[in-house]
């Protein structure tokens, strides 16, 4: 069990906050040696396990096990918007801040690979390596999914910020029931395993705590607070719907959007995911990248991406409405659509390229 004592003082600075992509790879990859919550996470892990190769399954098992600890990395890199911000830090940690994190590590039979030992020492071309291994397990595990998990941890926040306008930090911490349990000042993980020690008795010492929603954290809380660190995280499991997880893991290849399917010979031209945006922004004119990226089933950075090259194809265009950035068709693009849509396609499926020449000409 753990048991989270609080001062007036440290009520006050408890906050609610996502931590990032960095933070879902990590827990990602911790999840993905799990074999619970199968009705959680069985078909992601099914789809995701033969993806992770290379070094990907070596800073897996030095990362963080099941029968360990985990390496924190979230108050060491703090919270990061995108994976890119949260690589950077990580590469520009200080190099006694490092050590301390890795140190973790040491005694475990984790490091498979002879470049991991180098990461103990804050070795730089070992860290870098790291970073470009959490960088190719991301791509794979984490940011093909990256926009539904963004909007169900966004909604966990919002949320909680109800809880806390209608109740108080009070009412809160009690809505964290059954996995955590609000005894006033204390707050309770019943199931909660440190490692060495049975009962843990831990005070924030005037540090905030920061309740951060994990799509891949479960079933049970986890802390980090490194001795250093600005903050104490507890990130706190926010999927346990098997509902909600369905919908989550949903093939992106297979992610819905209003409309008519995407033609055959649109996807042969600019690739399915590209040609994805293109109907997605047809369909849904001056729409907004967080919406695009959410009806196309992709990364907000992916679709700000694709959009971006679209636009420079001269088949999209951007406006902008206050502080937002507005994606809509342009009549070339639309005269893309009407081509490929209908005479535009061979009998093999494949798009026929007078189409292109023909919308170019009306440009």
């Amino acid at each position: 069990m753990l048991r989270l004592h609080f001062t007036v003082e440290d009520l006050g600075r408890v906050r609610v906050e996502v931590l990032g992509p960095l933070a879902e790879t990590v827990l990602g990859l911790w999840n993905l040696q799990r074999r619970d919550a199968k009705a959680l996470f069985g078909g992601w892990r099914a789809r995701t396990g033969p993806l992770v190769t290379g070094d990907g399954p070596h800073i897996a098992r030095f990362l963080g096990s099941p029968a360990g600890g985990l390496v924190d990395l979230f108050t060491l890199v703090g919270s990061a918007g995108c994976l890119g911000e949260g690589l950077e830090r990580l590469a520009g940690a200080p190099a006694d801040r490092l050590c301390e994190e890795f140190a973790v590590c040491a005694g475990t039979d984790r490091v498979r690979a002879r470049w991991l030992a180098g990461l103990a020492g804050a070795d730089r071309r070992s860290v870098g390596r790291l970073a470009q291994a959490l960088r190719d397990c991301h791509r794979v595990a984490v940011a093909p999914y990256w926009g539904s998990i963004r909007h169900h941890l966004d909604g966990e926040v919002a949320r909680q910020g109800r809880l806390m306008v209608g109740g108080g930090v009070a009412a809160l911490l009690d809505g964290m029931r059954p996995m955590a349990v609000w005894k006033p000042p204390v707050l309770e993980v019943p199931d909660y395993r440190p490692l060495i020690h049975p009962v843990a008795d831990y005070h924030l010492g005037g540090r905030p705590l920061v309740l951060a929603p994990s799509v891949f954290c479960g079933p049970v809380p986890q802390l980090f607070a490194g001795p250093r660190a600005d903050s104490v995280v507890m990130v706190y499991p926010a999927l346990r719907d098997p509902v909600d997880a369905a919908a989550l893991w949903a093939p992106p290849a297979d992610a819905r959007r209003a409309g008519a399917p995407v033609p055959p010979a649109l996807a042969a031209l600019l690739g399915r995911t590209r040609a994805i945006v293109l109907c997605v922004i047809a369909d849904h004119p001056a729409c907004t990248t967080t919406q695009l990226s959410r009806r196309a089933g992709i990364s907000p950075a992916s679709a700000s991406e694709h959009a971006a090259t679209l636009r420079g194809a001269g088949l999209t265009r951007l406006a902008r409405e206050r502080k937002n950035a507005l994606h809509s068709l342009t009549r070339l693009g639309a005269v893309l659509l009407d081509g490929v849509g209908g005479d535009g396609n061979g009998a093999d499926g494949h798009c026929d390229v007078d189409v292109i020449g023909r919308a170019a000409s009306r440009r």
